[in-house]
């Protein structure tokens, strides 16, 4: 028998892969990769990485696939106002179904979208860069954090649709948030010495940055200790998180 949580993951799939949907996910980031990856490549040839220069588009590519588990979560965080807005979360809790399955499903789906869509930017950093990751178990380690990422971020935004009453609202705070973590991280530039002092704050202050750099270190298998810490900041955060949004869930009204 199939457990509920992963018939929820199968029907979660099934309504969330419309082109809109796909086009926030995939589209959105290979526009950062192509665009600003080609464009900024005129005006920034080349950024310096663990000792070497490398092209600016190369330096991006870490940064558009550390998104995916953000840009999945935001997603995760959707499904569970609009099935409270349209009636399907209370029927679904009348089926055979616990909130923990609701729960799980929506995360392992994110953690599927967030898996799926990293390998389409591996794909789109290839076309664009002729880069590759030549070592299997960096690919493996890079699955691994964006896996523990999805918990993080997924469960951030459905604390937002706990306690977010309109649509516009969670829209707006989302969109809100996206920015915020998104340009305030190390995925479009460097954080170093010359970086203002208020941005640096608020960069290592982003959980974002972390995983940008967990993931740009194992893709260019410059991994070092300050990974091992990076990864484990990711994994204390998923888990707080997922622990807040399991209480937050609980109160969730049909």
């Amino acid at each position: 028998m199939i457990p509920p949580s992963l018939r929820l993951t199968a029907r979660n799939l099934i309504i969330n892969t419309d082109p809109g949907t796909l086009l926030f996910l995939l589209g959105l980031p290979s526009f950062y990769l192509i665009v600003l990856g080609l464009m900024f490549q005129a005006l920034i040839p080349n950024v310096f990485f663990e000792g070497h220069s490398i092209s600016y588009a190369q330096f991006l590519s870490p940064g558009v696939v550390a998104m995916q588990p953000f840009i999945a979560g935001s997603i995760g965080g959707s499904m569970l106002w609009s099935d409270r807005r349209w009636g399907m979360f209370e029927q679904l809790l009348v089926g055979p179904f616990h909130r923990i399955d609701y729960l799980l499903g929506i995360i392992y789906v994110s953690m599927i979208f967030s898996v799926g869509g990293a390998m389409l930017m591996f794909l789109v950093s290839y076309l664009l860069t002729g880069f590759v990751i030549h070592y299997l178990v960096n690919i493996i380690l890079i699955i691994l954090v964006l896996l523990v990422s999805s918990v993080l971020f997924t469960s951030l935004f459905l604390v937002l649709s706990v306690f977010i009453r309109t649509i516009q609202t969670y829209n707006t705070v989302t969109m809100f948030i996206f920015f915020i973590l998104d340009f305030a991280s190390s995925a479009f530039y460097p954080i170093n010495t010359r970086t203002p002092i208020g941005l640096r704050i608020v960069s290592y202050a982003n959980p974002l940055t972390y995983i940008v750099d967990s993931v740009r270190d194992m893709m260019f298998a410059s991994l070092n200790r300050s990974d091992l810490i990076y990864v484990m900041i990711v994994v204390v955060l998923s888990a707080l998180f997922f622990i807040f949004a399991a209480l937050s869930y609980r109160k969730a009204k049909i």
